[in-house]
């Protein structure tokens, strides 16, 4: 079967993006040129910033120097001064009984991209939200569990707490939830990020190849309008709007799919 444009819902995607400014790039990290242009364009900022990705280009309990494709949501909290974020991860990972348990296994007391919370046992049919603490001099979002460590070092050789040690510290929400939650934003304007393998990636985390297995086409267009069914039923307002789409994260045969699919996300939007 040829892939066809019109298979597509594009009466949706006019509707949702017609008031958007919107890029296309193939790294994500570039996303963050795309929110810079949007407030240089519009004079605005918008803190609210929602991400659909198989990973979550979060980093935590690590200080970070340079803004990469798994690291890239973190450089937002501080450029951008986002302090909500919203990780809307595939529904698949519900359907599938191995993804979802081996998800939940991965906690995260340790450094580096975030997979999951410190002692939460995630239910992906609900919002699942987590207050962490931002240093914006390092770039790196303090996880609970790293938080009463250091306090407790801190206590048994009679220093000042953490809190009182860093008075910069900012309080972020990381929230992970899937497009079937997404309503509780309704009509409220928004920072989106939009990576494509949020629709063919087979893996939650393409790094450890986890099941992985290859969609049909079918599939993709099924889960591309899926998608333009509830975030049009959201009704959120997506600002700026960056969408990804790189080799090494979806299936090569599909690069062109997603192109076409991307770029009449771009002409919907506004110059």
């Amino acid at each position: 079967m040829n892939y066809n444009l019109k298979m597509i819902n594009t009466e949706l995607i006019n509707k949702i993006f017609k008031n958007a400014y919107i890029e296309i790039n193939t790294n994500h990290n570039e996303a963050l040129n795309v929110f810079e242009n949007y407030i240089k364009k519009s004079g605005k900022h918008v803190p609210l910033l929602i991400n659909f990705d198989t990973h979550s280009d979060v980093y935590i309990n690590r200080k970070n120097d340079i803004a990469t494709i798994g690291n890239w949501v973190n450089f937002c909290f501080n450029i951008y001064k986002v302090t909500e974020f919203y990780w809307i991860i595939p529904n698949y990972i519900i359907a599938n009984s191995e993804y979802s348990k081996t998800y939940k296994q991965k906690q995260n007391s340790q450094k580096g991209p975030l997979l999951g919370f410190d002692n939460i046992d995630l239910d992906l049919n609900k919002v699942t939200t987590q207050k962490l603490l931002f240093n914006p001099k390092t770039i790196e979002l303090i996880s609970k569990g790293k938080l009463n460590s250091i306090n407790k070092k801190c206590k048994i050789f009679n220093m000042k707490n953490i809190e009182e040690q860093l008075t910069n510290l900012i309080p972020i929400d990381i929230n992970i939830l899937t497009i079937s939650n997404l309503n509780i934003l309704s009509g409220k304007e928004i920072l989106l990020s939009i990576d494509a393998d949020y629709f063919c990636n087979s893996g939650y985390d393409t790094t450890y190849r986890i099941n992985n297995r290859y969609i049909k086409e079918e599939e993709l267009t099924e889960n591309i309008n899926f998608f333009l069914d509830k975030l049009s039923e959201s009704e959120i307002n997506p600002c700026a709007v960056s969408l990804t789409y790189s080799p090494i994260y979806i299936q090569r045969k599909y690069y062109k799919n997603i192109e076409q699919f991307f770029s009449a996300v771009k002409n919907a939007g506004k110059e």
